[in-house]
């Protein structure tokens, strides 16, 4: 919803050609911010399977609606300030000729560096948690099936790992485009396009960035029966009686996330 308001007003921002220097640096970091939180949130999202697969005894104690609070609370903080570095002082003063708000104009190589660090250290680690949940989850997959109880439990934990791996999954091919193209000119690339050329390929490529926030919503939807059941009700076509057996804190964490 926040990456659709920002769309939204960027658009405007360039039919009525508003200018001013501290939203220009406020809008354009806000970019980073949105892109570091959801990247942090599809982490802290990894970490919740990663606990509830290989750690299932431990999970209701470590993931509580509690700790969950203050984890994606640390996020948002972290992910403002972030997004506020360039209003706080680094940043660039475009020339007389360049236009006087454009993310490549405005914003250091340096800033948008470490921005993509940011946002590829959480990606890091969701690859290295998803694979030591699958190595464990092959490793005991057979004794997990030997009861029904515990066969039932691990099938809708499986069937909320694989929503998780869809979300990470269309988030990584989404930004990758961005990504790649934005690391390359910060490294020196592109040396023979002007800044205002590669600023164009830039907003091609974050046009299928920004669908991901549509995207996400539709795989919750579709996916999580707690999700589902709660947009319907929202929507006027559900009831209020609950007969999932989803997990308490897997409908906790979703509601943080999403």
């Amino acid at each position: 919803m926040l990456t659709g308001v920002l769309v939204i007003h960027t658009v405007a921002y360039n039919l009525i050609n508003f200018q001013n220097v501290t939203e220009c640096l406020v809008r354009l970091g806000a970019v980073f911010t949105f892109v570091c939180c959801s990247t942090c949130h599809l982490a802290l999202l990894t970490l919740d399977r990663f606990v509830q697969i290989v750690y299932p005894y431990r999970y209701q104690d470590v993931i509580t609606r509690k700790s969950v609070s203050i984890m994606s609370a640390a996020i948002w903080v972290f992910s403002v300030n972030v997004g506020l570095i360039p209003a706080y002082g680094w940043r660039d003063t475009p020339g007389p000729s360049e236009p006087a708000c454009s993310l490549l104009g405005v914003l250091t190589a340096g800033y948008i560096q470490m921005g993509l660090f940011f946002t590829f250290v959480p990606l890091v680690v969701i690859c290295v948690l998803y694979m030591k949940i699958f190595l464990v989850a092959r490793r005991h997959s057979r004794a997990i099936a030997a009861t029904d109880v515990t066969g039932n439990r691990n099938s809708g934990s499986m069937k909320f790992t694989k929503t998780v791996v869809l979300l990470v999954g269309a988030y990584i091919i989404s930004f990758s485009p961005l990504a790649l193209i934005t690391w390359v000119y910060t490294f020196g690339g592109f040396h023979e396009m002007s800044a205002a050329a590669v600023g164009d390929y830039i907003v091609y490529a974050s046009v299928l960035t920004f669908a991901n926030s549509l995207i996400n919503p539709i795989i919750y939807a579709f996916k999580l029966q707690p999700v589902r059941r709660r947009l319907l009700r929202f929507l006027g076509k559900g009831d209020n009686s609950s007969n999932s057996t989803t997990n308490g804190a897997v409908q906790t964490i979703v509601t943080h996330i999403d």
